[in-house]
């Protein structure tokens, strides 16, 4: 697949990046510097062709000012002395830190000089960014000569040090320049450095398009609109879409749905700027997209966090316009609710609501519910196939552990597995993240959305999984199955908010968990032929990681996690999973069904459910 060539690259990239900076570096020190472009020359007057793409917010940390006294900071972190006035350190890595060093070898924190420069036309601000460009050209030629981690951070910032030269030449006109932006560009244009339709290749294409464009290299720019064509119409080694016709992005990512959207807008800009019309199902797709990430957002306004995604809100995102995204973010007061109440998307979700607060619920009353199938782990996702969330009462009540970002990698790998989701997991049974979950079935109806998975991700298991979402009362029913072939210890998974507590009910079958007024109860339902253990509330371990939500970057919450396991050849586990304000527990019983069903009534919330659990493991709900 593209992202491990990508990978690849990224562990070779200071070996392939020795021509680019000798090259480059080469000219930096001399006054007339050799012409090393290997194609057509440099166009006059392309300068207002090329877009400046911005600087990823590097700029506002870095004012002018800060530059000059040669500091240089990223988000997070004190700033750091990194220059003698314009003589950089290159080498320099104080927070042992692969992001910190990325962002450093970008050069978009130069974004704060060029930006004074346009402000106040002072030509030292602009000088003073161009001398420092200059000096990462010479001082970081032959970078095989450098360590893992600053040849990584040289090769992956790339196509965000060609922004930054390509904002420069927009007001600073210098032979060398054009020639450094043709090597980088030249660079991306290689197969190897494409890393495909996700928002890395997205970033790579436009900025390939931008920079032909501006020094006139007609070959580079076809090639970068051509790659952004092919992300979403075509895309190659058989990826999906990055927004296929559903408006469903493929990172398996909340946040970087959200991303996506932002960088798409700027894609298309790029594509006009350069005189190209943008297709118009490219346009449609983007404008889909706002639906699917609506359908993330849940009825008290939080972008969930599915895949690799920080807790936000949905009223942060930019740009929401008149429709789905301003409903949601307004709950309800502005915009236009999406079409349907639920829906599938063949990337990978199944998503509903009790309804978007137009059929006398408020918006905020809502319940609402997303789970995973689809494609096996790609790009941003997690391995979170049939993991569901669930949000009632006004209060979240099955999440995602989260995100932690990408320099703590014993956290990422626990935050990626089956064990931080919502989901049924079999120990001891090797685990395949490439594989594949199957939606089998689903029907919507009001009052009872069903959906059923299968798959065999885990080694010598098939497992499945069905799911009855209830509204009035508000409630999920969960009908989990896992055959093997040896006996197999095997975990109900629920995660919980870190406001809530959580205990075991005294006799072991369910637990109970608290926050505020909300009580949510877990009660296991006997099924013939599975003798479950002990439930087990958890949290806040670190051997092994459990009952931890990680909301951002580097910051860890213990929250309760509920287990729920039974042993055996065939584990079969029926819970209902209620959310109550009365605090008082559900009452439920149950009745044989010809042919080997069960019929489950509960009553709670002053209401009645009734549900089927068919012999072949579907659920229904009865009248």
């Amino acid at each position: 697949m593209y992202i491990r060539s990508w990978l690849k690259a990224r562990r070779a990239g200071g070996a392939a990046l020795l021509a680019l900076a000798a090259a480059c570096g080469d000219s930096a020190g001399s006054a007339e510097p050799a012409p090393v472009v290997s194609g057509p020359a440099p166009a006059e007057g392309t300068v207002g062709r090329a877009r400046c793409l911005g600087f990823n917010g590097l700029d506002a940390l870095n004012p002018g000012g800060e530059i000059r006294a040669g500091r240089f900071r990223t988000p997070g972190t004190a700033p750091v002395r990194v220059a003698a006035g314009t003589d950089v350190d290159w080498g320099l890595d104080p927070y042992h830190d692969r992001t910190w060093q990325l962002w450093f070898h970008s050069l978009e924190w130069l974004g704060g000089a060029i930006k004074e420069y346009t402000r106040t036309h002072d030509r030292a601000a602009l000088e003073t960014a161009a001398a420092i460009a200059r000096d990462w050209l010479a001082d970081n030629r032959d970078p095989g000569r450098f360590g893992e981690d600053r040849r990584e951070a040289i090769s992956e910032g790339t196509k965000f040090r060609l922004v930054t030269l390509v904002c420069l030449r927009k007001h600073h006109a210098a032979r060398w320049l054009d020639e450094a932006i043709a090597r980088h560009a030249e660079w991306l244009a290689r197969p190897g450095h494409y890393s495909g339709p996700w928002n890395h290749g997205t970033d790579e294409s436009m900025t390939l398009m931008t920079a032909g464009c501006g020094i006139g290299r007609a070959d580079l720019a076809e090639l970068g609109r051509k790659r952004l064509l092919d992300a979403m119409l075509r895309p190659p080694g058989g990826a999906r879409p990055a927004i296929d016709a559903e408006g469903a992005n493929n990172e398996q990512s909340a946040h970087y749905a959200v991303y996506n959207r932002g960088r798409w807008r700027l894609a298309f800009d790029v594509m006009r700027a350069c005189g190209h019309p943008v297709p118009d199902e490219l346009v449609r797709r983007h404008r889909l997209l706002d639906e699917f990430i609506a359908f993330q957002v849940t009825p008290g306004g939080d972008l969930l966090q599915i895949g690799e995604s920080y807790a936000a809100k949905a009223s942060g995102i930019a740009l929401p316009g008149s429709g789905p995204l301003k409903y949601v973010a307004t709950r309800g007061a502005k915009g236009t609710r999406p079409k349907a109440r639920a829906r599938v998307y063949e990337a990978g979700y199944v998503m509903g609501r009790s309804g978007w607060g137009d059929r006398g619920r408020p918006f905020t009353a809502e319940t609402a519910y997303t789970a995973r199938f689809g494609p096996g782990r790609y790009a941003h996702g997690q391995s979170d196939h049939m993991g569901l969330t669930f949000h009632a009462l006004g209060r979240d009540i099955l999440v995602p552990s989260g995100h932690i970002g990408y320099s703590d990698p014993a956290w990422s790998a626990w935050l990626r597995s089956p064990e931080a989701h919502n989901t049924l997991v079999v120990r001891g049974a090797p685990f395949t993240e490439s594989a594949p979950t199957a939606l089998t079935a689903h029907r919507f109806e009001r009052g009872a959305d069903t959906f059923r998975f299968s798959d065999t991700a885990y080694a010598g298991t098939a497992r499945s999984r069905s799911v009855l979402a209830a509204s009035d009362p508000d409630a999920l029913m969960v009908l989990d199955e896992a055959a093997s072939a040896a006996p197999r210890l095997v975990e109900q998974l629920w995660h919980l908010p870190a406001a809530f507590t959580a205990t075991a009910t005294a006799d072991g079958t369910g637990a109970v968990a608290t926050a505020g007024k909300v009580r949510v109860h877990f009660a296991r339902i006997p099924l013939p032929g599975t003798a479950p253990l002990p439930a087990q509330v958890v949290r806040g371990s670190l051997t092994p990681p459990q009952g931890w939500i990680v909301p951002s970057s580097r910051r860890t919450l213990a929250a309760p996690a509920v287990a729920l396991p039974a042993r055996g050849t065939r584990v079969r586990t029926l819970t209902l999973i209620a959310p109550v304000r009365d605090g008082k527990a559900p009452q439920v019983r149950t009745s044989p069904l010809p042919g080997g069903g069960i019929r489950v009534e509960a009553s709670f919330s002053g209401r009645r459910l009734a549900v089927e659990a068919a012999p072949d493991g579907s659920l229904r709900r009865l009248p």
